[in-house]
């Protein structure tokens, strides 16, 4: 009962507040109405624009992550300001049949047990590398990029793959290289899928 009394007794205490300020009507009713309205709208907005506020902090960069994560592979984006500073080194270019592509200067292709065309593999690696220590930037800041980032990053791993074999002169050697492609292009989009596109 005791619990039940106080939600009560502020109900009936602003009831009574309007019906006082609607009694008097000659100059109190203009004043209390102006100051309960205002309260109100005060106690109203001053969460939610601490909340507004939070979300802009946390939020993901603006925009298709996928189209995003592309363009900076591929060198239409330049690496973010303090990309070096924060994960140690400075990204470059290179020039293929197939466009630009960015690279980190200490990625490879990680075959277990050195399986497979790695050298032949190494440059669309590091790209692909590139495209995940964006991942783990933004998710530094603070700000990690969708899933559909770390699938452009695989797509387009996949892309430098089969190109390298297509460009092979001889049926053989595109056979084999197409079938190491599917195999590399594979076993990372089955990681990615198990780390749910996160940042790996």
């Amino acid at each position: 009962m005791l619990v039940r009394n106080p939600p009560v007794s502020p109900r009936r205490a602003s009831t009574t507040s309007s019906e006082t300020s609607v009694s008097p009507a000659p100059g109190a009713t203009p004043a209390a109405k102006p100051a309960v309205s205002g309260l109100q709208v005060k106690d109203s907005f001053a969460p939610a624009t601490a909340l507004q506020r939070a979300a802009r902090v946390g939020e993901a960069p603006a925009g298709d992550h996928g189209k995003l994560m592309r363009e900076y592979l591929t060198g239409a984006r330049p690496p973010p300001a303090d990309f070096e500073q924060v994960m140690g080194y400075k990204p470059f270019s290179i020039q293929t049949k197939h466009g630009q592509r960015m690279q980190d200067p200490f990625g490879s292709a990680s075959a277990p047990g050195k399986i497979g065309p790695d050298k032949e593999f190494d440059p669309a690696a590091k790209t692909h590398d590139y495209g995940y220590d964006l991942l783990r930037y933004y998710d530094r800041k603070g700000t990690p990029l969708g899933g559909d980032a770390r699938k452009a990053a695989d797509a387009l791993f996949r892309e430098d793959l089969f190109h390298y074999a297509n460009d092979q002169k001889g049926f053989g050697d595109r056979l084999k290289y197409r079938t190491w492609a599917q195999i590399y292009a594979t076993a990372v989009e089955l990681n990615s899928r198990v780390q749910g596109y996160g940042p790996p």
